[in-house]
């Protein structure tokens, strides 16, 4: 196996497992960093960033399930590992999740509408999570954490932006329609493979 491959390999296999303790350094330079000015944008980048490796945890270590519940319910396939698979799993929520808030975080004036589109897509990520916990009728994976900080969060920074002038109702509906929008690649990486091979399967 190609060293490349094989640490392409490693990676999608057990990037979840180093998510407690990027939790607690995460939060720690939150603190240090933003302790004394919890409201400014770059602290909610990167209060967001943490935010998400929590819902993470949820969805993929403990109690985990996320991959095999797409699997099972939304696509039926029988399979735990296709069309949502590991690969697929790790380059979304590294590549989709952490690079672009981490960027944001890092250059808040530069990628500030990086940052907001991401908060976007963190307040629609939890209303799917409820959505789909009342189409099929009980917990999915992720639930407890889009209800306890995603919605609260994403509500919170909202406000806090419109009440200080920084955001506008029309932007923050705009950011609300962008964080739909960025769904797209997401469920494309794994409708459109599982759209192509399902007639060899039926």
């Amino acid at each position: 196996m190609p060293l490349l491959h094989r640490f392409a390999h490693l990676i999608a296999h057990a990037w979840q497992t180093t998510l407690p303790v990027l939790v607690i350094l995460v939060a720690a330079l939150w603190l240090v960093m933003f302790g004394e000015n919890p409201a400014s944008e770059q602290a909610m980048f990167a209060a967001l960033l943490l935010i998400y490796m929590v819902h993470q945890i949820e969805e993929h270590l403990w109690p985990g399930g996320f991959r095999q519940y797409a699997n099972a319910h939304v696509f039926k396939t029988g399979r735990d590992d296709w069309p949502v698979d590991e690969a697929g799993v790790a380059l979304v929520n590294i590549a989709w999740v952490w690079l672009p808030i981490g960027l944001a975080a890092l250059f808040p004036e530069t990628l500030r509408w990086v940052g907001l589109g991401w908060v976007g897509l963190t307040f629609v990520n939890g209303l799917s999570h409820i959505g789909t916990t009342v189409r099929f009728r009980g917990y999915n994976p992720g639930l407890v954490t889009s209800i306890a900080l995603f919605l609260p969060f994403t509500v919170w920074v909202f406000a806090t932006e419109f009440s200080r002038g920084a955001l506008s109702g029309a932007e923050i509906g705009g950011l609300i329609v962008a964080g739909v929008l960025l769904h797209v690649p997401v469920a494309a990486l794994f409708v459109i493979p599982y759209r192509r091979r399902t007639p060899a399967l039926v």
